[in-house]
């Protein structure tokens, strides 16, 4: 596996927006409702990266190959009250195309390394369920309904 894992930069928010759009689309189209994903396009969401990465409100980490940013994992305090851990998984996406390809553990290992932590997954998302369980994470009886996409389940995950 070629590529490799650092800690983004500012000027990696244009490539994280687009990622973090286009792995919406790959991830969960057909399972938001309609219109949902593109009333949250990749230019609002590269603002909210330049935001987070700027205000250093949490670590962001890239996955980088052939120089192009394709997948991404955020990580910060926890938004749970009370919480369950003090580390939340907020975010990690990758690519499609870059399944399977080991990208996506070394995203959660420079993310988390040996740390507990807690996260917010679809529910209706078995891929992402089998991932984390394979990296010590369980369902802890915790969900939400996510106004913001439409009001789809989320259930937490807590290692």
């Amino acid at each position: 596996m070629a590529g490799s894992v650092r800690q983004a930069l500012i000027g990696d928010a244009d490539e994280i927006g687009r990622v973090h759009y286009l792995a919406h689309i790959e991830t969960y189209s057909g399972k938001f409702p309609d219109g949902v994903i593109e009333s949250f396009p990749a230019s609002a969401r590269t603002r909210m990266w330049n935001q987070i990465i700027a205000a250093e409100s949490g670590t962001v980490w890239v996955a980088i190959l052939d120089g192009q940013i394709v997948g991404f994992a955020c990580t910060g305090p926890s938004r749970d009250e009370p919480p369950v851990r003090t580390l939340e998984v907020g975010a990690i996406y990758l690519l499609a195309a870059h399944h399977g390809s080991g990208r996506g553990q070394l995203l959660l290992d420079a993310a988390l390394g040996g740390r507990g932590a807690s996260l917010w997954v679809l529910a209706d998302n078995p891929r992402a369920h089998a991932f984390y369980a394979r990296n010590g994470f369980s369902p802890d009886g915790a969900e939400k309904i996510d106004e913001d996409f439409g009001g789809v389940r989320d259930i937490r995950m807590v290692r």
